[in-house]
C-alpha cells in the first residue's frame, strides 16, 4: 500500500509542476530555506513557493511582511 501511495504522490506532484507556472523564487520568503513546489500561493499574479505549509500560511496572512525575492523570470 505504501509504494502505491508514494507513486501516486509523486505522480500528482509532477502533474502539478508540469501544468502550473514556475515559481518566481528559489528560497522561501518566510524562512529562507529551499522551496518545495507543493506549497505555493499566487501573489500579484506570480507563483510563490514555500518550504512548508506553515510558511505558506504565514505568508498568506501578511504577504507585505515577507518580501519575495524574484530569482526566476
Amino acid at each position: 500500500m505504501k509504494p502505491l501511495l508514494s507513486i501516486l504522490s509523486i505522480s500528482l506532484a509532477l502533474t502539478l509542476i508540469s501544468f502550473g507556472k514556475e515559481p518566481v523564487n528559489e528560497k522561501c520568503p518566510v524562512c529562507d530555506k529551499t522551496i518545495k513546489l507543493i506549497f505555493h500561493s499566487n501573489y500579484k499574479g506570480q507563483r510563490v513557493a514555500f518550504a512548508t505549509a506553515d510558511c505558506m500560511d504565514k505568508f498568506n496572512k501578511a504577504p507585505e511582511k515577507y518580501p519575495v525575492k524574484v530569482t526566476k523570470p
